[in-house]
């Protein structure tokens, strides 16, 4: 699972979820972050990961902690990433418009209206384009 981005990256993804930036992440923190990459664990897995990586029992995970488990994950998303980045192909991280317009079409005939009610729905954030993990919570919804 860890490999699917750089340390320096699930640093950056750990950071945005330490709400209080103490350096730590609590448990619905660590679910939060967990689901944000496309996993799905239950409160009692996060409850038992907790418990392990707490190592100061101050109900809270550091960042070496939470990355030394996440590299034993299997990659859940091995199969979507390798998806995305086939539909992505140009190959700068995102999926576009044209981009989304020929995985639609794919032999069949899509509107307009079509594409941009679907890429509405999936880019979040309304940049004009599909990041990865706009990617992942599509299909993690299901």
């Amino acid at each position: 699972m860890a490999s699917q981005w750089s340390k320096e990256e699930w640093r950056a993804k750990f950071s945005n979820y330490d709400s209080d930036q103490s350096g730590g992440i609590s448990m619905q923190e660590c679910k939060r972050l967990l689901q944000y990459v496309g996993l799905n664990p239950t409160e009692d897995e996060v409850q038992q990961f907790m418990k392990k990586a707490d190592t100061n029992e101050n109900d809270e995970v550091d960042f070496e902690n939470f990355y030394e488990f996440v590299t034993t994950l299997p990659d859940p998303t091995g199969e979507l990433r390798a998806a995305f980045d086939k539909y992505d192909r140009n190959g700068d991280g995102y999926i576009d418009k044209q981009e989304l317009r020929a995985i639609l079409q794919n032999g069949q005939n899509c509107t307009q209206e079509e594409l941009e009610n679907l890429f509405k729905l999936v880019d979040e954030n309304g940049d004009g384009k599909i990041e990865y993990e706009e990617f992942l919570r599509l299909f993690a919804q299901n």
